[in-house]
């Protein structure tokens, strides 16, 4: 049992210390002209605006949304050639342009909070796991001690 306790305090700091990705810088997501459809996921929890990218023309955002560090946002061409910018709750039938989803940089959480948020996740998966051992020891327990005992007075 003593031989187990630095296995499992090492397994434990492994799962909290984890990575954590770097802020996003640039577009997470670009729709030009003519390509295909095109997603990605959102690297961090922060809140990412719509904006097009066109050289000529004004650069327009269209609104601030905030999504979680997974999700996914892009672009789907329809089948008539026009394009719609789709996000967690959020479509919109764009008009001809070159588009993108950026993150809103006051928004990004700093490297310490993300690191905060990556431990939590993982100190999470590690009691969920240590609940999931222990209980399956105890009904091991539980049982053994049964047969035992069944065993004895029979």
């Amino acid at each position: 049992m003593i031989t187990r306790r630095p296995l499992l305090v090492l397994a434990l700091v492994s799962a909290l210390t984890g990575c954590v990705s770097a802020p996003p810088s640039g577009p997470i997501v670009e729709y030009r002209p003519g390509s295909p459809s095109v997603t990605g996921k959102v690297p961090c929890d922060a809140n990412y605006t719509l904006v097009t990218r066109n050289e000529n023309g004004p650069r327009n955002t269209f609104g601030e949304h905030c999504f979680q560090k997974g999700q996914q946002l892009g672009f789907r061409c329809e089948t008539d050639g026009s394009v719609t910018a789709i996000a967690p709750g959020f479509t919109r039938l764009l008009p001809p342009g070159t588009y993108a989803w950026e993150a809103v940089a006051s928004s990004i959480p700093s490297e310490r909070e993300r690191r905060l948020c990556e431990t939590r996740r993982h100190a999470l998966t590690a009691v969920k796991v240590t609940a999931v051992v222990v209980a399956v020891a105890a009904v091991a327990l539980v049982v053994l001690i049964a047969v035992n005992f069944r065993l004895d007075y029979m």
